[in-house]
């Protein structure tokens, strides 16, 4: 059987539990007693459960020695220990201490000397010269130092200097009095905290005014000045003194400036009045607590990603070529240095475990493709950074993410990212903006960026507007983007992570030693795989294969053996292709139905190593030529073209060749004559006209008259009251064209036509079209 302990405890001992202040009122049979100093309620803890307790954070004890009784506590206003004081208050302990110590020594040597009655000590006897001389041997061996007899004349001196007899006689007093658990020292120290006449001097009536005047006016959020709560306590203190006049009372008189901090400063604590001026965010960052805990013990198992503006003015001006450039191409020089002598936007990666920088990217853009070139960049090989800018240390290896904590930036917090970043694996974590403890790493990093590197670059604009007066940034912005990222590069490999760092858990490790000791201790984070990172964060584009393979980027070819099995049966469909632009080296492409994922090596052996833009400046440094060198060739072309023409003419007209071309207007007369023989005529007739060949024609028709009750046909025309004659001028004939088919004109009607001769001749075509087809 497990025996339960029960303390003894004092009455009037303060514990704590949980949130609770209690103090302790009696032991009784089921258990302490404790009665509640906020509610005044009385409760029974069973001494079991007061055992399991004290196992626990949960309780505290605050005062096991129950009410404050001893000397020290009653003396020092109910401070314990020496180190609870100033420290000149704790030097002045041991000096009275050390000649406490000398007087009972001289009191023990009297007492052997005189018998009981040499033990007391009066002030007389600690004025005698002897009795002096003495305590001061005795207190310079424990003090270590000189102590004078007698206080110098005039100044203020470091030494020390034995009091008067009554001094000395308070102090022993004093020593006498103490417990044997008491600090002596404590016991023994001056009282200067415990100084100072704090009595109210100011009105109470003007304190009002003040506390009004500072909620009115000072408490804002605007960030009034002491000077603009002073002018409104100038006002209020007038309308107050109006009254006070009224009932024969002294006026107030205004405070000073100073006084009227002071009692800001009584009201508000710093934190208070900066909650009261610059809001809960700001304050939360400047005076909240941060972490003390180390959140990730492996490389790239937890990582912060941020984008900052660069106090940078930089240049796109091509230094030495600006003499060889044409005129429109300066011009548009200007237009472009105009638009880019801007600050740009640095987005740095940083490991949490080792505070190694994985990953940084200059921008101007700051958008989802900065943050995509940035993963990318993290999870690959950056040696080519390191031997391209001349790095002696080195580069973080390619490796997988864990985790990703970024806040919500332009270019961070998008759909985009999102999806790449789940799509390789990796967990997204928002953060909150501006929250400083919630991604302190990656905010230390640009600060220390900033005060070490970018200050003394040429063009830096200061971290705040008008900080650098006499300083013209955009005049000294004379870097280009390229030379700022070899600056930046070398800085992040061979200078940052060789730096001591005093983080938590670094311990004025440097990150390059940590990341090597985690390297060899935990490893790296799992690796990434490479169709998958092209996947999720390369570049896409859809094209259809051929015998050739897949051409990207109007140039790039890539193809495969087993991209090649597969081309007859996708040649009508689209292939959807990803390139790592860092890298062009292979590609991975998706055929759509088909499960496998294929890798294409680069066919343009040209292009190994090189990344995306490289191969694109290299594609159009080939195309681009002096204007002087394009005159001379097209002038050569143009004259090959007009000796080769001209020869070829003569050669023709020599052997009487047959023309091989027509002329304009040919081509008119002939498309005429085609366009009229295709014509389709419609099946219509003029009144009191037939077509040729009917005339004779026995059946009934437009100009065929029936005579009589015969068969016969007469050759004459019939005779009407009123004959409507038919125009000559309606009627155009068509002699010199030539025609298939002409119209055969009715007979005059005419009084002095009597001939029965037949008159035949040819009808045109109305004038208008239309009326007649």
């Amino acid at each position: 059987m497990n025996m339960v302990p029960r303390y003894n405890l004092p009455s009037g001992t303060e514990v704590t539990l949980f949130t609770q202040k209690m103090a302790m009122n009696r032991q009784t049979e089921a258990g302490y007693e404790f009665t509640n100093l906020e509610t005044g309620s009385i409760s029974v803890v069973p001494f079991s459960k007061f055992a399991e307790l004290l196992k626990s954070p949960a309780v505290r004890l605050t005062n096991v020695d129950g009410i404050a009784t001893s000397i020290v506590e009653l003396r020092l206003g109910g401070l314990k220990t020496a180190e609870q004081l100033s420290e000149f208050q704790r030097e002045y302990g041991k000096f009275h201490f050390a000649l406490c110590c000398g007087m009972v020594a001289l009191r023990q040597k009297r007492r052997r000397d005189m018998g009981p009655r040499g033990g007391y000590l009066s002030i007389r006897d600690m004025d005698k010269i002897e009795n002096r001389k003495f305590v001061r041997a005795v207190a310079e061996k424990f003090l270590g130092g000189k102590v004078l007899l007698t206080q110098l004349r005039g100044g203020k001196s470091s030494d020390w200097f034995m009091y008067k007899g009554r001094t000395l006689i308070k102090y022993l007093t004093i020593y006498d009095s103490l417990g044997p658990d008491d600090d002596a020292i404590a016991g023994l120290a001056t009282l200067d905290h415990l100084k100072g006449n704090e009595v109210q001097r100011l009105n109470p009536r003007l304190r009002m005014l003040m506390t009004q005047a500072w909620e009115e006016v000072g408490f804002d959020l605007k960030g009034s000045s002491v000077a603009n709560v002073h002018d409104h306590l100038e006002v209020l203190v007038h309308e107050e003194n109006r009254n006070r006049r009224r009932n024969e009372l002294s006026p107030l008189i205004v405070p000073a400036e100073k006084t009227l901090k002071a009692h800001r400063d009584d009201l508000l604590s710093p934190t208070e009045y900066l909650l009261a001026t610059k809001g809960e965010r700001h304050t939360q960052n400047k005076r909240g607590r941060g972490s003390s805990d180390i959140r990730a013990l492996i490389p790239a198992e937890i990582v912060e990603i941020d984008e900052c503006r660069a106090s940078l003015i930089t240049s796109a001006k091509e230094k030495g070529y600006w003499h060889s450039l044409s005129a429109k191409d300066q011009d548009a020089l200007k237009h472009i240095d105009k638009y880019i002598q801007s600050r740009l936007s640095i987005l740095v990666m940083i490991d949490i475990a080792s505070r190694m920088p994985l990953a940084w990217v200059i921008s101007d853009n700051p958008k989802a493709e900065a943050t995509l070139a940035l993963l990318r960049m993290a999870t690959r090989d950056k040696t080519k950074e390191k031997v391209t800018y001349g790095c002696e240390g080195d580069p973080a290896p390619a490796m997988g993410i864990g985790m990703i904590k970024n806040d919500n930036g332009v270019g961070l917090r998008n759909a985009e990212v999102k999806q790449a970043i789940l799509g390789c694996g990796a967990d997204s974590t928002d953060v909150r903006t501006y929250a400083s403890s919630d991604k302190p790493y990656v905010e230390r990093i640009f600060g220390t960026t900033e005060s070490v590197l970018l200050k003394i670059i040429h063009g830096y604009t200061g971290r705040k507007p008008g900080e650098n007066p006499g300083y013209d940034a955009k005049k000294n912005g004379v870097l280009d983007i390229d030379e700022l990222t070899g600056i930046l590069t070398r800085f992040f490999i061979d200078e940052y992570p060789s730096m001591r760092h005093m983080g938590v858990g670094m311990g004025g490790r440097r990150p390059a030693e940590v990341f090597r000791d985690l390297n060899n201790t935990r490893g790296l984070f799992r690796p990434i795989d490479e169709d998958q990172r092209r996947i999720h964060l390369g570049w896409k584009e859809e094209r259809k294969p051929n015998d050739e393979g897949v051409k990207v980027f109007s140039g790039i070819w890539y193809n495969s053996d087993e991209l090649q099995l597969h081309a007859d049966e996708i040649a009508p469909k689209k292939v959807s292709v990803f390139v790592d632009p860092d890298n062009v080296n292979e590609a991975t492409v998706l055929i759509p139905g088909v499960k496998d994922v294929l890798r294409v090596p680069l066919q343009t052996t040209a292009f190994a190593d090189l990344t995306l833009p490289q191969v694109l400046e290299l594609m159009a440094a080939y195309r681009k030529e002096n204007p002087d060198v394009t005159v001379i060739h097209n002038n050569r072309i143009m004259k090959t073209r007009r000796q080769r023409f001209d020869q070829l003419k003569a050669i023709g007209v020599e052997r009487k060749l047959a023309r091989s071309y027509s002329t304009a207007e040919e081509c008119k007369a002939k498309g005429r004559a085609v366009f009229a023989g295709a014509r389709i005529v419609r099946d219509l007739t003029v009144t009191d006209t037939v077509r040729p060949g009917q005339i004779t024609s026995c059946t009934d028709g437009p100009g065929v008259f029936q005579i009589g009750g015969g068969g016969a046909i007469i050759e004459h025309q019939a005779h009407h009251d009123d004959p409507e004659p038919i125009s000559s001028e309606s009627l155009q004939p068509l002699a010199d064209q030539p025609h298939d088919e002409g119209y055969l004109a009715p007979r005059s009607n005419q009084a002095n036509d009597h001939s029965d001769e037949k008159q035949l001749r040819p009808l045109g075509r109305p004038k208008k079209e239309g009326t007649l087809l």
